[in-house]
């Protein structure tokens, strides 16, 4: 019984038991009631031992998430990208085509960058802390949402167990910290699969509802990515269950309801730009992007592997163990519970592994049933001093992941330098382009609009001639640029390592290589 299960059964249980209250007489003596069975008691401890866990588990994950709340600088486009759309959506009223520049944003749904607009708050200022935390939230959710799966599989000590390793794997711990929609669309896919446990293993159908909706919110956060949940449930329906399981998942209608979530998108985003959106959303970042059209070589086996190990890490060495001891179950009730999370795993490692493709954050809704696989592992081992050794790991494991956070920070933020582009050296009035350099970036910390050209290292980038104001070129290119456009240098600086120098152009201007 999961904890909602228990505390919603003493209430309903106190509510039964309670007699119909009645204006008392003065003549009435108060009477002592009587004493609570023994299953009262039993169900009131259980459900004080629930609420104790959640609390005490959503008091870890916050610290350890917020602790550095906006400390590290977003140095990548892929970091300040929802940032940037989030502050067009403030400044220009572009809910539903944010736009970078003047092009609007089609190759994801909006709806990170919707939160984070709402996360800036009432002064609308999206900033470096105000953009975490539709992730930092997402995370804790993540952590919960397993938390209560391993919680209705194997208990109380596997939910808390699998609730706190999940937040303290190398993708959750590091991925919370990004503006990115990753971490919030893998809430919403393990969400989803956790109102499927409802569904599959509570027997409440009515979870199917929640299961198909989370679904489409996932969709809204970054594509058709988070519609692997309907690929894991289908999979394991058909393991376990064969055609007549599949046909309890409603999946026509499922699959209908998820359709009519998310085709306002599809209607806004084809009006807006149809024929960019088909080439360069549906044909590029939703296609080949995963489809592996480039020969395999023996990186693309090994390259997946490495991925899986790192974003799980400290605990991927724990997981060899765990597939192991998981395979060996039998295929009674308690197997099925272990074959849907082997299924949950498999469809989403073999779906990354394909593409061409391989970015570690990618890897990210591995980390749930990961986590899960080892605390179902760990329950079932059998060794002396148990709850001493998982205190002992736990904190070993926090303070561990603190301090290497700490590090990995000042290393980080010291590797980005903008100050030689301030308002004392380039003119606010005066256009700034970028060759080579995260235009985003400088966009997002600068607070004005960054032109990029085109380098040899962006050919799809438009060439245009660039009149006088500045230019930030990465220093590797300064030898190119300077035998058609000669100008001075005024500064230096770097981003994320990479460093560039500050050139102004003088009119007429140059042409770009």
């Amino acid at each position: 019984m999961g904890c909602l299960e228990v505390l919603s059964s003493v209430l309903l249980r106190a509510a039964r038991r309670s007699p119909a209250r009645t204006q008392p007489s003065r003549a009435e003596v108060p009477r002592v009631g009587p004493r609570p069975t023994p299953e009262r008691r039993h169900l009131a401890h259980r459900a004080f031992a629930c609420g104790a866990g959640l609390f005490a588990l959503s008091a870890v994950v916050i610290t350890l998430l917020f602790f550095d709340f906006g400390v590290r600088v977003l140095a990548s486009n892929d970091e300040t990208r929802f940032p940037v759309l989030a502050r067009d959506i403030l400044a220009n009223g572009h809910w539903f085509s944010p736009r970078l520049g003047d092009v609007p944003y089609l190759n994801k749904p909006p709806l990170f960058a919707w939160l984070v607009a709402v996360a800036a708050g009432p002064g609308g200022e999206v900033s470096q802390s105000s953009a975490l935390w539709p992730s930092l939230i997402a995370a804790l959710g993540v952590s919960l949402a397993t938390s209560w799966i391993g919680w209705r599989l194997w208990g109380r000590a596997a939910g808390l167990a699998a609730g706190f390793i999940v937040v303290t794997t190398g993708g959750v711990f590091t991925m919370a910290r990004a503006p990115m929609p990753d971490m919030t669309m893998c809430l919403f896919l393990t969400a989803a699969l956790a109102a499927f446990v409802g569904a599959e293993f509570d027997d409440r159908r009515v979870f199917l509802i929640g299961f198909y909706i989370l679904l489409g919110l996932g969709f809204w956060t970054k594509g058709p990515v988070a519609l692997l949940g309907l690929g894991v449930v289908v999979v394991f329906a058909a393991w376990t269950g064969g055609w007549p399981a599949i046909r309890r998942l409603a999946f026509s209608r499922g699959v209908l309801l998820v359709a009519l979530l998310i085709a306002p998108w599809f209607m806004l985003t084809m009006r807006t730009a149809s024929d960019q959106f088909w080439r360069d959303t549906v044909a590029t970042d939703w296609l080949t992007w995963y489809v592996p059209f480039a020969p395999w070589r023996g990186r693309a086996l090994v390259e997946p592997l490495a991925q899986t190990l790192a974003i799980l890490l400290p605990w991927s060495p724990l997981l060899a163990f765990a597939g192991v001891a998981a395979l060996a179950t039998d295929a009674r009730r308690p197997g099925r519970k272990v074959v849907f999370l082997l299924v949950w795993a498999g469809v989403m490692f073999l779906f990354v592994a394909i593409g061409k493709e391989q970015r570690m954050r990618y890897y990210l809704p591995l980390c749930p049933p990961a986590a899960l696989l080892i605390a179902a592992w760990y329950q079932r081992v059998n060794i002396p001093h148990r709850k001493v050794l998982s205190i002992a790991t736990a904190a070993l494991v926090a303070v561990g992941i603190v301090l290497w956070q700490l590090n990995d920070d000042a290393r980080h933020n010291a590797r980005t330098d903008l100050s030689a582009l301030g308002p004392e050296t380039v003119k606010l009035e005066a256009p700034l382009y970028a060759a080579d350099v995260p235009d985003l970036v400088l966009t997002f910390y600068l607070g004005r609009p960054v032109i990029p050209v085109r380098t040899l290292s962006t050919p799809a980038a438009p060439g245009r001639r660039l009149e006088h104001g500045y230019l930030a070129v990465a220093n590797r290119l300064l030898p190119q640029w300077s035998t058609t456009c000669p100008a001075p240098a005024i500064g230096a600086g770097m981003v994320n390592g990479l460093r560039f120098s500050v050139l102004r152009l003088e009119p007429p201007g140059c042409p770009a290589p």
